[in-house]
């Protein structure tokens, strides 16, 4: 249940605008964060922000994000603050599911899409392809041949 709700244009630029451009949206998260912090008064920590908005700053990488955005902020019963672009319907932050093992290396994704044990065991198994062995035999050189004949 919701005590407060209020729609906020948040100004980004400010935030971000000296900061090195590899870092850019990673500052204007944080000065998301801080605006909601002094306007909502809640802790840094409760601020939730919603995957289309973390979709939205992060849109053109690292280092563009926009100058500002209209969102929808809702002070919950808890104190926790949930942060949403206008328009959309906050959704928390969701986690991959963990992997159950899979493989990890080249190797092993190989021999699992082959289904081979052991790479090593089946190169045991056929026999090698033998092949000629080549005898090294001198030859004396031409020259050399001629000038000890006479």
């Amino acid at each position: 249940m919701t005590t407060l709700e209020r729609t906020y244009t948040v100004p980004l630029r400010a935030g971000f605008q000296k900061s090195p451009a590899y870092y850019r949206t990673n500052r204007a998260v944080k000065t998301l964060r801080e605006f909601m912090v002094r306007h909502m008064k809640a802790s840094k920590d409760k601020i939730l922000i919603g995957q289309a908005l973390n979709d939205h700053l992060w849109r053109n990488g690292i280092k563009n994000p926009p100058a500002r955005v209209t969102v929808l902020a809702r002070k919950l019963d808890d104190g926790s603050v949930q942060v949403e672009l206008v328009g959309k319907d906050y959704k928390g932050a969701t986690k991959p599911a963990p992997r159950s093992e899979e493989p990890k290396g080249l190797k092993e994704r190989l021999q699992a899409a082959v289904g081979k044990k052991d790479a090593k065991a089946d190169a045991a198994e056929e026999p090698a392809a033998e092949a000629p062995k080549k005898v090294a035999t001198k030859k004396a050189p031409a020259k050399k041949a001629a000038a000890k004949s006479e």
